[in-house]
């Protein structure tokens, strides 16, 4: 089997190394806030969206009359 790993063990000297630098480092403030923006920006398209489809499939049914009532279940007026 490959092994990748390129040391021998798992020590606090490799927890702290990734891409973009250490864990407080301008990199990870930076993809965190990326992260952020995009996971916000994504559930506002996906409202957005799904408003979208329930307008138009709400105008759908208003306009074959799934919402008209007969006039034998019409409320007596007072």
């Amino acid at each position: 089997m490959f092994d990748a790993f390129p040391y021998d063990e798992w020590s606090e000297t490799v927890t702290d190394f990734w891409t973009f630098g250490g864990a407080n480092s301008t990199g990870t403030y930076i993809l965190t806030a990326l992260g952020v923006i995009l996971m916000v920006a994504s559930l506002v398209g996906w409202i957005w969206l799904e408003n979208t489809k329930l307008q138009r499939q709400a105008a759908m049914l208003r306009a074959s009359g799934a919402f008209d009532r007969p006039a034998s279940q019409t409320p007596p007026t007072p």
